[in-house]
């Protein structure tokens, strides 16, 4: 697969992570970004349990909340879909 598919899959789960984020989970739109940190929108381990279950669901992957937390951001987590699998 080509690196630009492959980004164009990053940046697209990116954004949907994202959204999940900020519409399900309440992260403040206003200074959430791809690449902010989980720690600086007050997401503790509780809630990524809740976003791994979300996501897991949503792409039919299994995604562990250690990973979310490894990752430690939406631009983290959707390389990490990707690399798990997910095409959007």
């Amino acid at each position: 697969m080509s690196n630009s598919v492959t980004s164009a899959s990053v940046a697209a789960l990116a954004d949907a992570v994202l959204t999940l984020l900020v519409d399900k989970y309440e992260a403040p739109a206003e200074t959430t970004a791809a690449d902010t940190e989980f720690e600086l929108i007050g997401f503790d381990s509780l809630i990524l349990v809740e976003v791994a279950v979300d996501l897991s669901r949503r792409y039919g992957t299994e995604v562990a909340d250690d990973e979310l937390q490894e990752a430690g951001t939406a631009a983290a987590v959707a390389e990490l879909l990707v690399a798990k699998g997910v095409r959007v």
